[in-house]
């Protein structure tokens, strides 16, 4: 999935849940950048972690009713990269 289709979905989640645009723009700042580093440390897998990673924000909109902050959302991108050997460094975007 590319970046701008994970964007859509996550959108679409939100506009279904009627979620208020008062930080809109900055979550999906930080969602982009997330997904950006997921393409760097994972050139290699068709942008599957994209796919995780929106997936599961999009999930987390549908059942809490709102966005998951940038550090949860860092985390999940990390515990994907793990989980699939992909090495992070501490100073890394994903690693903070």
């Amino acid at each position: 999935m590319s970046i701008d289709a994970a964007m859509e979905r996550i959108a679409a989640a939100e506009a279904e849940a009627q979620l208020p645009d008062d930080d809109r723009a900055q979550q999906h700042e930080v969602y982009e950048k997330t997904f950006d580093a997921l393409e760097d440390v994972t050139p290699d897998d068709d942008d599957e972690g994209i796919t995780v990673v929106s997936e599961w924000i999009v999930e987390q909109i549908r059942t809490d009713g709102k966005r998951p902050s940038s550090r949860a959302v860092r985390q999940r991108a990390r515990k994907y990269c793990k989980m699939n050997g992909y090495e992070i460094s501490n100073n890394d975007w994903l690693g903070a």
